[in-house]
């Protein structure tokens, strides 16, 4: 036996990455929901779908290719089972303790004298593979005299055995160690003598072939016999997909060898899968020649989940297609995706789906359950609700194996949820039977917790379309593993809710999700739903109340901060996300010309109730009939200053400052990046000055508030700022030609801020 981890540094791929420096990008945002193994072939899983060039998902836990695996079962006649099995052939070698391998099933049973010709030849082939071994840093170079001495080993014990299927092993890894030899005239006289004279119908002989593919001059002949062993081998495909040309016109020559269908099915099938575009028309023209091709199969699969990062990556994460993002070469390829907008264009889709259709109808298509389930899927992406009801039925019908009933029910979920507006008892029923449905094929569904995610934030999703926060939050929360979207940069599930609702709740939004949250009688959905979310109690309950103060609704604002209790703002716990006692360490009544940096001068530090409750104070004494009504005004026009993004307290109100990020919130941010309302209050102080000294210094501050928002983006109209900067400064100058000149700058702007603080 020639085995699989001998030749894994001439045959198998590095891992390939195309994409740029920046983070998120191809394989960590690609969305998918169409399970990439249901042709089964896992060792064909380097070619199923991937922005990078090939797939690094493994769908099993075997080491080996499961079809050499398969094959060993069948020969010990299912005595052993395939982890045994892999784990005697792929994981032992030289250097393994004995001690290791005392407990494995074949092992034991080898010692005992059974299989006695089948532990020979595998103890040979594991000598064979260290006498072939090459490493660099441990000056191990290939065992010539020893491979010499198999070779005479192999060839006698050929002649001895009278099982054919040893006989058949025995001989490909004499053409194994002739071609690593470079006796390539041997290769072609092992092959022609041994391999297709065999009466065995084994991969071994595919595996055989390859190699003596590879001592072909013929460049053409060559990769003729590769597209063969690919089309019967899968666990060969990586290497030769690599080598084989990239498009039709190169291969003419390797067409040209073809003697039928099946042949020219193979190559076109090598040219599809090296296509990363649209490859709709090369399917079709392989259906014509083999409908029932296992890669054609195979190449179903990969245009649906190409069409998913197309259409759905985007969608559903925000950021671009994994392919456009990681894809440097011949990217003018994929322009298509962006060319118009997917709800008003699914011309490919719907073609491509029609397509399978009618080889479904015309073809005698074996894998019919595979067909339908494609069909039934492709559907809902289109939005055709009857088509897809119809597939599934028929999918049903046809389901035999796991992973195909779990794609099923995927499916099923996502269409379930994608018509029902509805938020009863029954619904709820029926998603949860199928969530709990969903676990049982938890060993069937590719890459099962990723999917899981995305089929949650597909939901999410579905209700943020239709501006229900409270629903889009709970599935939010369970977006979990590996899945990248707006709302999910690494945090907590849970804490992934509270960003979704601080992007786009506003107040009702957010009496409504403490409406839920204090609902006595939940459903079990509505329980789980709300399973990652209640240890952030303290910090939604803060989003609630600080909602209402963003809309300047204080009481209601302070009713709830006071519900909090004290020690939460004292406290800095990375987990829970408390930065308060850390972030709401400056003076928000200080004034403030110098932006962000601006230190705490007077020591005075507020929690958010107590903030709001001074501001609540302020406003009372502003409307009573009180004394320095122009420096309360000045006061509530330093607070609102500070809580916008130029202010030194942002956090009263945000969560996040960033230096480059604009406003893309769903709820309102004018006032955080505008400061109109700290403008308000600064006209109405100067309005109310005692003397011009003031005055000028209230003018002034309002000249900031304008000159911030110029300075911040011009794409965010600020009604004050009516002229140009220049022209700013030429009223100011005309109005308090004594104070001008000083308040310009910054150098005498602590004199009059200081001047004028007062007790």
């Amino acid at each position: 036996m020639k085995n699989w981890m001998l030749s894994i540094a001439f045959l198998s791929s590095s891992f390939v990455s195309l994409a740029c420096a920046w983070y998120p990008y191809g394989e960590e945002v690609r969305f998918s929901l169409f399970g990439s193994h249901l042709a089964g072939h896992n060792d064909a899983s380097p070619l199923f779908y991937s922005c990078h060039f090939f797939n690094d998902y493994k769908v099993d836990e075997y080491r080996g290719p499961t079809e050499n695996l398969n094959e060993w079962y069948d020969y010990f006649h299912g005595k052993y089972k395939t982890e045994a099995i892999d784990e005697l052939l792929y994981h032992f070698d030289h250097d393994t303790k004995k001690n290791e391998v005392a407990k494995n099933p074949l092992i034991v049973s080898f010692v005992v004298g059974n299989h006695v010709n089948a532990a020979e030849y595998i103890m040979f082939a594991k000598k064979v593979e260290e006498q072939l071994r090459e490493d660099h840093w441990d000056k191990k170079k290939m065992d010539i005299e020893g491979l010499h001495r198999s070779i005479g080993i192999a060839q006698n014990k050929i002649l001895k055995l009278q099982d054919a299927y040893l006989q058949l092993r025995y001989a490909y890894q004499l053409i194994v160690m002739s071609y690593y030899l470079g006796k390539y005239d041997d290769v072609q006289g092992y092959y022609k003598n041994y391999i297709l004279k065999s009466p065995e119908k084994s991969v071994i002989k595919w595996w055989s072939m390859f190699f003596y593919a590879l001592t072909k001059e013929d460049e053409n002949k060559q990769n003729y016999l590769l597209a063969q062993v690919f089309d019967h081998s899968k666990s060969k495909a990586t290497y030769i997909y690599k080598k084989f040309p990239s498009d039709r016109l190169k291969a003419a020559g390797v067409l040209d060898f073809c003697k039928g269908n099946e042949d020219k099915a193979a190559v076109l099938s090598l040219l599809a899968f090296k296509n990363p575009g649209r490859a709709k028309d090369q399917i079709m023209e392989i259906a014509d020649l083999t409908p029932n091709s296992e890669l054609l199969d195979i190449l179903l699969i990969r245009e649906i989940n190409k069409m998913e990062d197309w259409y759905l990556t985007e969608k559903h994460t925000t950021y671009e297609t994994g392919i456009t993002s990681n894809y440097f070469s011949d990217r003018e390829k994929f322009d298509f995706i962006k060319a118009k907008n997917f709800q008003s264009d699914k011309k490919y889709l719907r073609d491509f789906r029609d397509m399978v259709s009618d080889i479904l109808e015309r073809k005698k298509v074996e894998n019919r359950s595979l067909w339908f389930t494609s069909l039934a899927y492709m559907s809902y992406m289109l939005d055709e609700k009857e088509a897809t009801e119809s597939y599934l039925h028929h999918a049903k019908k046809h389901a035999e194996t796991a992973e195909i009933k779990g794609q099923i029910l995927i499916t099923e979920i996502l269409h379930t949820v994608k018509y029902e507006d509805k938020w009863d008892e029954g619904f709820q029923a029926d998603l949860m039977r199928m969530f709990y449905g969903l676990e049982k094929f938890k060993k069937d569904i590719y890459d099962y917790d990723r999917f899981k995610s995305q089929i949650m934030l597909a939901i999410t999703n579905k209700y943020l379309e239709m501006d229900n926060f409270l629903l889009a939050s709970l599935f939010q929360s369970k977006v979990k593993a590996r899945v990248l979207s707006e709302y999910g940069w690494g945090y907590e599930p849970g804490y992934q809710s509270f960003d979704l609702l601080n992007e786009n709740a506003t107040s009702e939004d957010m009496d409504e999700f403490f409406a839920f949250w204090n609902k006595k009688d939940k459903t079990p959905l509505e329980e789980w739903l709300m399973e990652d979310i209640k240890k952030y109690k303290w910090r939604l309950t803060d989003l609630w109340a600080t909602q209402y103060f963003r809309e300047d609704k204080l009481d209601k604002a302070l009713a709830i901060y006071r519900t909090i209790p004290d020690s939460v703002w004292q406290v800095d716990n990375w987990e829970l996300h408390y930065y308060y006692k850390q972030e709401l360490d400056n003076d928000p009544f200080e004034t403030n010309i110098y932006g962000r940096g601006r230190g705490n001068e007077s020591g005075n530090t507020y929690t958010k109730p107590e903030f709001v409750a001074e501001i609540i104070r302020l406003k009372g004494l502003l409307e009573g009939d009180t004394k320095n009504k122009d420096y309360y005004a000045m006061l509530l026009g330093n607070a609102y200053y500070n809580m916008s993004y130029h202010g030194n307290s942002y956090y009263y109100t945000e969560y996040g400052w960033s230096g480059y990020e604009n406003d893309d919130y769903a709820r309102d941010q004018s006032y955080y990046y505008t400061a109109e309302r700290a403008f308000k209050y600064y006209e109405m102080a100067e309005s109310l000055a005692v003397n011009t000294e003031f005055a000028a210094f209230c003018y002034r501050l309002q000249l900031k508030c304008v000159f911030d928002e110029m300075w911040y983006n011009d794409s965010i109209k600020n009604k004050h700022a009516k002229m140009s900067r220049e022209q700013e400064w030429d009223v100011f100058a005309g109005r308090y030609p004594e104070h001008y000149q000083l308040l310009m700058g910054c150098d005498h702007f602590d004199y009059y801020s200081s001047a004028w603080k007062r007790s």
